[in-house]
């Protein structure tokens, strides 16, 4: 009988939940007789939310995005836009389109920003707003561009165009300026934007820092702590709602749901979707800008057993070629010599006694005693030894960095310090560009009133430099500022000489500044060897 109780209570049980069940279902499916496809409201307006999620490289999403603004603008029921802002920005053009817009929206309606991560454009985007919110840990700033500049071509005799730059678009020597043009324009919406809530200089902005939530706010770079709720209760409180609404204007735009991924596209496959010349607001991490550098596309392979006069080793991994060193050739057909590659070091030790000067830049395989003993007695004999270091990611293997060119320049005493220099105050259209006036006298100084070297590297050697920064200058690793060497030679023989970039000899930029004068000088040094 128990049982039998228990299962006619369990009936019981089933029953009831059956009919609840379908009261609810009969309550969700109802539909008023006037099919309007939504329950009539009773709040007095909406707040309205545009998404700007993930890394801003699609045409489509930037379009939603205006759509979704437009919506705003001309929607009555719309008092005030709520911006939630998990970005670290994306192409530069598209990146203004949007900031255009929403100050366009500003104009008419309340904008309120919302940001777990607003990073270079994506912060770009939320200055446009009226007030910023932010949680303790939100990354935001990163002011600054990224560019991908023209490269060079080999022009066609079926292909023609009608001008020099038609198919690059920019100097590649100039490209540099217009990047820091984009730059003050960048920095001009956080001053139109920010205004006098900042209490950094704007130097400080540029320099392309990232803050944490409370820091960003001692900064001036956004207002005040808050969650999305937050910003759309204080949105409400601007346009004095009691009650309201909240709607995702980009969904009712596109009438689906948006999905974006973030994910840091590297150089590579941003140059695919933009080929270069193109301009980014994008904050890239390390690791991903690193692994777009990896691959260099100097070929050092094909060139092998060509002695000469002027021999550069390429025994050693050595990243060189004859691109880069055309105009160091050029002078020396002036003065009758000829520069030979070798990646054989065994040939190379075997001509040293016949060879004026030898070249060692950017080695990736280090050297040994043996081989150092070997060119030490040559250069007692006379010979120039001349070393072309490099502080960016085209000539160094990022897991050795200056340390294979190290094993060897240190016997005489030169040493290439990690990381590159740079000046954000003076300097030649990009902080990497560094403007050199401080010429100190020696065999390679005549003539030399000025120089431009482009992401180099500092050199400690035990005499003074033969050329040196600025104490303005900063070291990217040690982040301190004094006066770097960027030339230098051997305190004992003035033979050795040690260089911290190779650009500076590449054309066009051999042009800038007293460059070539430099070229020339070291020319005249190989030249005078017996």
């Amino acid at each position: 009988m128990e049982k039998t109780s228990g299962n006619r209570s369990q009936t019981v049980l089933a029953l009831i939940v059956l009919v609840m069940v379908s009261a609810l279902a009969s309550i969700y499916f109802w539909e008023p007789e006037e099919d309007n496809g939504f329950l009539p409201s009773n709040n007095e307006g909406t707040i309205g939310v545009i998404e700007v999620y993930g890394v801003l490289d699609d045409t489509y999403y930037a379009y939603l995005l205006s759509q979704a603004v437009q919506e705003a603008v001309t929607d009555d029921d719309v008092k005030a836009v709520v911006l939630e802002i998990d970005s670290p920005g994306g192409v530069a053009y598209l990146t203004e389109q949007v900031y255009l817009d929403i100050l366009e929206l500003k104009s008419e309606k309340p904008v309120i920003a919302y940001t777990s991560m607003a990073l270079s454009g994506g912060y770009y985007i939320a200055v446009a707003a009226d007030h910023i919110f932010a949680l303790p840990s939100s990354m935001v700033g990163n002011v600054g561009v990224i560019g991908t500049g023209p490269g060079w071509i080999v022009p066609s005799e079926t292909t023609l165009e009608t001008g020099p730059h038609k198919i690059t678009g920019f100097s590649p020597e100039l490209f540099p300026f217009n990047l820091t043009n984009v730059l003050e324009g960048f920095a001009e919406a956080v001053v139109e934007g920010r205004g006098e809530k900042l209490t950094i200089s704007m130097d400080e902005v540029t320099r392309g820092s990232i803050w944490m939530g409370s820091e960003a706010i001692n900064n001036g770079i956004v207002d005040e702590i808050g969650s999305i709720q937050t910003a759309i209760d204080y949105a409400a409180s601007l346009v004095e709602l009691d009650s309201w609404d909240v709607e995702s204007l980009l969904f009712r735009v596109a009438n689906e749901t948006v999905t974006t991924e973030l994910r840091y596209p590297t150089i590579e496959e941003l140059n695919a979707k933009n080929p270069p010349p193109a301009l980014y607001y994008l904050y890239m991490p390390s690791d991903i800008y690193m692994e777009s550098q990896i691959p260099d596309t100097i070929n050092v392979t094909a060139l092998s057993s060509h002695v000469g006069d002027v021999i550069v080793d390429l025994s050693h991994e050595n990243v060189i070629s004859p691109w880069i060193l055309d105009s160091l050739a050029e002078e020396l057909v002036g003065e009758g010599l000829y520069m030979g590659y070798s990646d054989n070091w065994e040939e190379i030790e075997g001509v040293l006694n016949k060879t004026k000067a030898l070249v060692i830049s950017s080695p990736r395989e280090f050297y040994s005693y043996e081989e150092y003993t070997a060119i030490n007695d040559w250069v007692d004999e006379g010979g120039v030894l001349i070393f072309l270091g490099d502080a960016s990611a085209t000539f160094l293997d990022p897991s050795m960095l200056q340390a294979p060119l190290n094993s060897l320049s240190d016997h005489w005493n030169l040493h290439y310090s990690n990381g590159y220099l740079y000046d954000v105050e003076e300097n030649y259209g990009f902080y990497r560009n560094l403007i050199l006036t401080d010429i100190r006298d020696s065999v390679l100084s005549e003539g030399v009133d000025e120089l431009v070297f482009y992401t180099t590297g500092a050199i400690v050697s035990r005499g003074d430099g033969v050329v040196k920064t600025s104490a303005d200058v900063f070291n990217s690793v040690s982040e301190r500022s004094e006066m770097y060497s960027v030339v230098a030679v051997n305190d004992k023989d003035s033979t050795v000489i040690a260089f911290g970039d190779t650009t500076w000899l590449m054309k066009p930029y051999i042009n800038a500044a007293d460059n070539r004068v430099l070229l020339e000088n070291l020319v005249v040094v190989i030249a005078s060897v017996d």
